[in-house]
């Protein structure tokens, strides 16, 4: 729970309509949420808003269901050239040393998204494959809260390739069969990466779904 708006400004010494504005813009962000009565939270990673706030694949004619996650695989190693970049680590190799999960979504029964998921092994220190197991729906919720780490954006490119291996052992599909592969760099406060997520995407019954702006 954030503190009352009076007790922002006096804190922040700046007048109570900058803390209000400025409250605004981080709820209208989805980073925090207004309680009627209650006061102003953090929204946390493991509600429903959040995890569709970042899942955007979608059975065809129908409506966002919650997926179900299964953790196929952790391990830790260095970091390739690419995804060091990208998460901004030093080459030197201790430092460049990350956790790499293979995680699979299902909606329904169905498996739709399978994913390799990058982050930095100092940032996430003893990580395990009973942690992600057992913690709950989102990894998100499990690096907010035994991670302290907070996603608050994410950047996605999206691009159709014929299958890989790992698609078609997931997926069944055939070689060429074509999926949409996604990568995401997901960043917490300050702009700093925590994440890269190469996903793979079986579209014979989904589709990717993205929505901007609000209803007016």
């Amino acid at each position: 729970m954030l503190p009352s708006e009076s007790n922002l400004a006096e804190l922040y010494d700046v007048g109570i309509s900058t803390i209000r504005a400025a409250v605004g813009e981080l709820a209208q962000a989805g980073l925090v949420v207004r309680r009627q009565g209650k006061g102003t939270f953090v929204t946390v990673h493991g509600d429903e808003r959040s995890v569709y706030r970042f899942f955007n694949v979608v059975r065809d004619g129908g409506t966002k269901e919650l997926p179900v996650s299964e953790l196929i695989s952790l391990s830790k190693g260095a970091a390739g050239d690419e995804v060091a970049d990208l998460l901004e680590l030093p080459r030197s190799r201790g430092a460049s040393e990350v956790f790499t999960i293979r995680n699979l979504l299902r909606i329904g029964n169905t498996p739709v998204v399978v994913s390799d998921i990058t982050v930095p092994a100092y940032v996430f220190k003893g990580l395990t494959a009973k942690m992600i197991r057992e913690h709950g729906k989102t990894l998100y919720a499990l690096f907010q809260q035994r991670f302290g780490v907070t996603i608050v954006r994410i950047k996605e490119e999206l691009k159709a390739m014929p299958c890989d291996a790992v698609a078609r052992q997931f997926f069944g599909l055939k070689a060429r069969d074509p999926i949409l592969a996604l990568r995401r760099t997901a960043y917490t406060f300050g702009g700093v990466p925590v994440e890269v997520r190469h996903s793979r995407i079986d579209t014979r019954s989904t589709h990717y779904q993205f929505e901007q702006g609000d209803n007016v």
